[in-house]
């Protein structure tokens, strides 16, 4: 039995983090930016780097609280997703989509190898690359009074696919890892797999969502008993994604995505969100106090690398979707304000990287980069949207 005495420290060091890190959050919401951002911070103070209260073995002790806020940070996010919008997204913004997956994969792949990354790692770098995160963009949007435009529906219809491709490139990535297999057979089995996978349980899950939701609603009259028995279930398929070699998180999204349109959702999103929010946030908290970033930026070698991660993240999108953008009808002005748009990285991208440093594929430096990625692209978004939208508008 553990002592109280260590328990309560651990409590003690619990509290700072949420303490500080909603703080920060609300700081950054305030100022327009990703609460994500604010997380990130809490964890650099609070890590090596700053302060050292969160050292290697207290953040050994609260890995399976930092994994049950990110499995229910993808669950929610497939539940908010709502499944007939992520259909009706397919056709208009498949092609834009693609291109920044591409893009940003084999940029962040081709790009590891030729500075010296082993293969896994390039694998696992493309991966990162291809995460978006447009909560930064869509608040842009509204500002600048962009939002409900085509722009707006193909970025936010776009940022749909990315996230369900984003999600099985990562599953692909870490089944390659896991098996350590690399042959064409073997890479076409491991994507074949993730690929039926999730399509399997998505579609079953979403045609029997309603009756098994009637039936968990008869078994329970309690709507918090309703809650956690889908909880249940998703921690379920989340253990099944393991089993066939994907991650976690595939499987936590995929429930969501297949329960979005159950009676009562937006209440039941509501509910469950308090998990989340807390729980999620500790998650980033944990994730940034991994590492010590001084040495990382103190040295010109690491922060050149750093520096050549976020130069792939903005190339790999703004071209990526810049350029099938521009395929698909748009002039060159609006397919660089969709490429932008479609530049921001932040939850997934972390988790990804998280992913990876837990496998030990995935470098200190690598994570260093992600960190800054996230904080260029969500710094610079703003910008670059409300210079691109004044210059659209100025030519109608």
């Amino acid at each position: 039995m553990v002592p109280e005495t260590i328990i309560a420290d651990l409590l003690l060091l619990l509290s700072m983090m949420i303490l500080l890190a909603k703080f920060l959050e609300e700081t950054m919401s305030y100022k327009g930016y990703p609460p994500i951002l604010g997380d990130i911070l809490a964890g650099i103070i609070l890590g090596p780097s700053i302060l050292g209260i969160l050292d290697k073995d207290v953040i050994e002790e609260f890995g399976l609280i930092k994994w049950i806020g990110i499995i229910s940070l993808l669950f929610m996010a497939g539940l908010e997703t709502r499944f007939e919008t992520f259909i009706r997204s397919i056709k208009q913004s498949f092609l834009v989509a693609l291109g920044g997956i591409v893009a940003s994969f084999t940029l962040g792949y081709v790009g590891g190898l030729l500075i010296g990354f082993s293969s896994s790692e390039s694998l696992f770098l493309g991966a990162i690359l291809t995460a978006t995160s447009v909560g930064l963009t869509v608040k842009t949007l509204a500002d600048i009074g962009a939002l409900g435009t085509r722009l707006s529906t193909v970025i936010l219809g776009a940022a749909v696919l990315d996230d369900v491709g984003g999600l099985l490139v990562l599953g692909i990535t870490t089944a390659i890892v896991v098996s350590g297999s690399t042959r064409i057979i073997d890479l076409a089995i491991t994507a074949s797999i993730a690929i039926v996978f999730y399509i399997a349980v998505v579609v079953s899950l979403h045609r029997t969502s309603r009756t098994i939701w009637r039936g968990i609603t008869r078994i329970a009259h309690l709507e918090d008993t309703n809650i956690a028995l889908l909880l249940a279930l998703t921690l379920v398929i989340a253990w099944a994604s393991v089993k066939v070699n994907l991650s976690l998180v595939v499987g936590a999204y995929a429930v969501g995505l297949a329960f979005s349109e159950i009676s009562g959702i937006d209440r039941i999103v509501r509910r469950f969100s308090l998990i989340p929010n807390i729980f999620a946030s500790i998650f980033f908290v944990i994730s940034a106090a991994t590492i010590d970033i001084k040495p990382y930026i103190l040295d010109l070698q690491n922060l050149y690398i750093m520096a050549y991660i976020v130069g792939l993240s903005i190339i790999g999108k703004v071209l990526g979707c810049g350029i099938a953008a521009r395929i698909s009808g748009f002039d060159w002005r609006r397919a660089l304000f969709i490429g932008f748009g479609m530049m921001p990285r932040a939850e997934v991208a972390l988790i990804i990287a998280s992913i990876g440093l837990a496998y030990k594929t995935v470098s200190l430096t690598v994570f260093a980069g992600v960190i800054l990625m996230i904080y260029v692209t969500s710094l610079s978004t703003p910008i670059t949207l409300s210079i691109l939208w004044r210059n659209i508008k100025g030519r109608k």
